[in-house]
Parts: C-alpha cells; structure tokens; sequence
C-alpha cells in the first residue's frame, strides 16, 4: 500500500514476503515512524507482538483480506487458463489485439492476455462487434476494483470480431503509424525505428487479415487519393507562388508514381 493510504490505528492485512500466495498476518498500525517504516502490533499470529514494518508490506485493510486472496486466485486461474488457450508473451497475436483495443476508444488494455477494462465498456465493445457471448467463461472474473478480466481467448474473438465489423476505425490508425515510422526511420538517429518496424509489421498484417484483405486494400487507397489530393494542391499553390520549377518537379513526381 502507498504510504498516504496507511492509517494509524488500523487494522491490516501483513506480508513478510512480497507476492500472490504468500500468507497473511493480522496487524494494527501504532504509529508512523519515518518514511516507509511503521510500529505495528501483531493480532495473529503472535498476539501482542510489537515490531516494525514497510508500508509495501501492508497490501489491504484486513477487512478485504479475503476478498483480496479470491482475487489472486482468480488472476492465478486465469494465467493457466490464458496459458492453455495459446497466450504466449511478446507475440505478434498480443501486439495485434492491443492495436485493436486501443483504437476503439473504450479505454481497455491487455495485460499478460488478459483484456481489462470496465464491463460496461467491454459490453459496448461486444454490441459494436456484434458479438453475443452464451455463457461468460469461468476463467473471466471481475477484481476489486470493478475492472472485468477477460480471458485470453476471448478477447481475442472480441478483436478479430471487431475488426471485422470496423475495420476502417483500425485499419486507418496503423496505415498512418507505418507511413510516419517509415518516413521517420530514414532520418538520422531515428533508425531505432527499423527494429519497432519489423516488429509491428507482424501484428498489422494479422490486422489486416482479420479486417479482410478488401477492406484494408480500400482503406489503403483511400488514403493515397487523400495524399494525392494535397499533392495537387501543394503544385497549385507553387504555380500560384510563381515558383513554376518546384511545381512542374512535384508533378513529375506524381505522375510518375
């Protein structure tokens, strides 16, 4: 727990070693001695018992102790789960769903495969995907925080779905990622950029498999016309500048390519 959270007085639930399944010990906080260092009366074990703690040792008020340790075991339940049905760390799969999420606005992430944000934002992301769910999974849970988790090989129904119901709110947001990181890398001392290039190219074609090849081709096009539109209108207002040079070698280029 963050300092400013602790309160003398209170009762809260201890960890002598930091982790998921490590046991509890009941304690009262006495008093703040510096920093991050309390005095603390142990309740159990060891009643009575008078020592001093950090305050990253305290994890919850004791009241939400259990509430605390169902919660490691749903995130526990559902690692295996997520396991199981094929999350694996760092895979152009994982990169590709976080680019969907993020761009339907909804404010959800990925986590370790796991798809968190409000229910109600996953539940409008469903309607928009139009995706019907008959029986939640029981690996999916809800945390203390009112966050839902969704198992991994759900959420990836939900953006494969998704991007087949919308593929341009996607398709638009990676075509212009890869056009600046393409024009950027080229620049000295942005040549990092190659590296997140190769990487991410991965994730956008599997992106753009589960828009559909014909979306993401129109989506594509589209894009050149806009481009060209403001190529012509770049070489008009050099006409109209008088700089006839720069306007007639801007047109080559256009018509050329």
């Amino acid at each position: 727990m963050l300092k400013a959270q602790i309160k003398p007085g209170k009762e809260y639930a201890f960890r002598e070693k930091r982790g998921p399944g490590m046991p509890l010990q009941r304690v009262k906080t006495i008093e703040h001695i510096r920093g991050n260092k309390w005095k603390a009366e142990w309740v159990e074990p060891n009643p009575g018992l008078v020592d001093y703690i950090e305050s990253a040792q305290l994890v919850v008020l004791w009241k939400d102790a259990k509430r605390l340790l169902k919660e490691e075991e749903n995130a526990e339940r559902l690692h295996r789960h997520n396991a199981e049905h094929g999350y694996a760390k760092g895979s152009p799969v994982v990169d590709a769903m976080q680019e969907v999420f993020e761009s339907t606005g909804e404010g959800l992430h990925i986590h370790h495969g796991t798809l968190i944000g409000s229910p109600e934002a996953i539940d409008r992301l469903r309607s928009r995907a139009d995706l019907t769910v008959s029986m939640p999974s029981l690996a999916s849970y809800v945390d203390r925080d009112g966050q839902f988790h969704l198992a991994f090989d759900e959420a990836l129904e939900l953006a494969r779905a998704f991007c087949a119901k919308e593929p341009s709110t996607v398709l638009v947001g990676i075509e212009a990622t890869e056009q600046k990181w393409s024009q950027e890398a080229t620049r000295p001392g942005d040549s990092y950029l190659v590296g997140l290039l190769n990487d991410y190219r991965a994730a956008w074609a599997l992106i753009r498999q589960w828009a559909g090849h014909d979306a993401a081709v129109a989506v594509r096009e589209e894009r050149i016309k806009r481009l060209e539109r403001l190529v012509w209108d770049a070489v008009y207002a050099l006409q109209k500048a008088g700089l006839d040079s720069e306007a007639a070698r801007l047109r080559r280029a256009v018509e050329i390519s």
